[in-house]
């Protein structure tokens, strides 16, 4: 049987932690790189806390990290990435029962995270953990969009759609989308408002953009204030190649299949464990 113990990932370079990520997602569904920009962003913007996250020694051999992000009695986790060698050797339930005592220990009240929902393995895993699914999660994908004018969009500080998100959003947003997350992005991401609706992208200057948030205040909605937002952003930003990432609740994908979007092959759960 092979010898588990884990150790506070602040013990670990930065450059190593995101090595150790990157081999841990090694063969996933979709290709993930985690650099030492991607780390530190996601430290910054989704609340990792280093000195809560664990990194999985197999045999005395850094094997797997986990990532765990922090807000009140909320704790997430964030990312985790079990390098080959240590797959399917009870790696995984060792470590989440590790994370989940820890978190009480802390006083936690909840855990979340969002697991592929097509990675039967992960679901597994964070079901037999306790994990019970909150909703799915769905992502689009929309080619250059031909629209030929919208209506004038205003430009808002990221910090503002934050704000917004927080005092509007639907409730238990995933934790990218809510109010903390986005107040926390930075140019060259952009935010705009067109009377009640919201949205943050990423770089409008190169070909592809994400679209990170939409959003419409709680008394306008139905009116097709995001449409109205939507089409004023495909005409400001002719010949783009939108994205919405799967973190966006199935319940409001309809809006964006109206728009012209496809709707991703993979998809996420949002999943929860009451501490």
């Amino acid at each position: 049987m092979p010898s588990f113990e884990i150790k506070p990932a602040i013990e670990f370079s930065i450059p190593a932690l995101a090595n150790l990520l990157t081999r841990g997602f090694e063969g996933y569904f979709v290709p993930i790189q985690i650099n030492e920009a991607a780390l530190l962003t996601m430290v910054r913007r989704d609340s990792a806390d280093l000195s809560a996250s664990r990194v999985l020694l197999k045999d005395g051999e850094p094997s797997a990290v986990a990532l765990i992000a922090r807000r009140g009695w909320v704790s997430r986790l964030a990312a985790m990435g079990i390098v080959f060698g240590a797959r399917n050797r009870g790696a995984g339930t060792w470590m989440m029962s590790q994370l989940i005592g820890e978190a009480r220990q802390r006083g936690d009240r909840g855990m979340t995270l969002e697991v592929i929902e097509q990675n039967d393995a992960g679901v597994r895993l964070y079901r037999k953990s306790g994990f019970e699914v909150v909703r799915r999660l769905v992502g689009f994908a929309s080619v250059d969009p031909q629209v030929i004018s919208g209506e004038p969009l205003s430009e808002i500080n990221l910090h503002e759609a934050g704000q917004a998100v927080t005092c509007h959003g639907i409730p238990n947003l995933p934790w990218q989308l809510s109010g903390e997350s986005i107040a926390q992005h930075t140019p060259p991401a952009r935010a705009y408002r067109l009377d009640a609706a919201y949205a943050v992208i990423t770089n409008p200057e190169l070909k592809d953009v994400t679209l990170y948030s939409l959003l419409v205040e709680q008394h306008a909605r139905g009116k097709g204030n995001a449409m109205r937002l939507l089409t004023s952003l495909f005409a400001a930003f002719p010949e783009k190649k939108w994205h919405v990432p799967a973190i966006f609740p199935e319940e409001i994908g309809g809006l964006f299949e109206r728009a012209g979007f496809q709707k991703e092959k993979l998809s996420q759960f949002q999943m929860s464990l009451r501490l």
